[in-house]
């Protein structure tokens, strides 16, 4: 019977499949901003300028002085799968770069309009590339610029109605949660000068974020959070295995040193930003085992060795598995437990000797 037959299954058109997929590179603000960061980053840029008008909902930019992009990359550029970073997927286990699935520029053409200024040091001037929303260079030409990349992105998720109406109502939140994300790549990237602002119709340009581009992690969380919040931290280095260690900073154990909030918590892998739920929750149980109810301020980067951990779980690549998570985690716990264990022990003496001087000044 007709009514028995089930549906013939046909492909997508790849223009809505290009449209799908690009919703779930592109998430927010934050990860729009986060690709092209990362793009910068990956040219060698030592300076990263990011522009927002009204919170980035007229239009963001992210300006660098890397290396720039060839004339010979310029068709090819924002076209989905197309990257510089990856050949083989045995890249995966000894990648340097932030990026490797040439993603990024593709998706943001698909969500909003994406135009390309750049120059190498081979060019004697600059050229402006625009894309229509299938990645197809659509028009180029000659501009004035500095060696280096602009990318700017107009009216994100204008063509996605709902998207675009949650992301209008949200813009202010959206905006907090991007300064927070550029704090990490701001005080893990060493030798980087950060620079974002918004403008509006209203008010100039207001800058958020400004760090001069320090050669070490102490000098970036002097500028990102000041000298009071880096007085109140203790360095970390933990041993995890022969090829694996733990560097960073914690707040120290004890009343007046944490944050009602875990709000300044920054993990990363080989100076890569990535969640760790687990590795939160175990700095939190034992920060507040020293009796302390708050949270503590945590700056941890995980030195790991090619092929020790999976980056290509989630889009975003901010989630990660330890191919020996177990180990990891209990070579971790040990290592906080010492230091947090010395730590008292000093603030142990400090208070005794504090007790003993009381004791001989009281009148009798």
């Amino acid at each position: 019977m007709e009514g028995d037959s089930s549906p013939l299954i046909r492909p997508i058109n790849r223009a809505v499949v290009h449209r799908i997929c690009a919703g779930q590179v592109i998430l927010d603000l934050s990860s729009a901003i986060k690709e092209l960061v990362e793009n910068s980053l990956d040219a060698g840029a030592t300076s990263i300028e990011i522009n927002l008008r009204d919170y980035g909902e007229d239009y963001f930019q992210v300006i660098d002085n890397g290396c720039g992009i060839s004339p010979s990359n310029f068709k090819v550029l924002a076209l989905k799968h197309h990257t510089s970073k990856l050949e083989d997927f045995t890249d995966l286990q000894s990648l340097t770069t932030f990026g490797f699935r040439g993603e990024a520029l593709s998706s943001l053409c698909a969500l909003g309009n994406l135009t390309v200024e750049t120059r190498t040091k081979n060019e004697q001037v600059a050229t402006l590339l625009t894309f229509d929303h299938s990645g197809l260079l659509v028009a180029e030409k000659k501009s004035a610029r500095q060696i280096g990349t602009t990318v700017t992105v107009r009216k994100l998720f204008s063509n996605l109605p709902v998207r675009s109406k949650e992301f209008k109502r949200n813009i202010r939140k959206e905006y907090g949660k991007l300064v927070s994300l550029l704090n990490a790549y701001a005080l893990i990237g060493k030798g980087v000068r950060f620079v974002c602002s918004n403008t509006t119709e209203k008010t100039p340009k207001s800058v958020v974020l400004s760090t001069q581009g320090k050669g070490s992690l102490k000098d970036n969380i002097i500028t990102v959070f000041g000298i009071s919040t880096f007085t109140s931290l203790q360095p970390v280095s933990i041993c995890i295995s022969d090829d694996c260690r733990v560097e960073g900073f914690l707040s120290k154990p004890g009343q007046g040193t944490g944050r009602n909030l875990a709000d300044r918590q920054y993990f990363f892998i080989n100076g890569r930003p990535v969640d760790m739920p687990k590795v939160s929750k175990l700095v939190n149980e034992l920060y507040k085992d020293t009796s302390s109810r708050k949270y503590p301020v945590a700056i941890l980067d995980f030195v790991l060795p090619g092929g020790a951990c999976d980056l290509n779980v989630t889009p975003d690549k901010r989630k990660v598995f330890f191919f020996d998570e177990a180990s990891v985690m209990a070579s971790l716990k040990e290592g906080l437990n010492e230091i947090y264990s010395s730590s008292n022990a000093r603030n142990q003496i400090s208070f005794q000797k504090v007790s003993c001087w009381l004791s001989v000044l009281k009148p009798e």
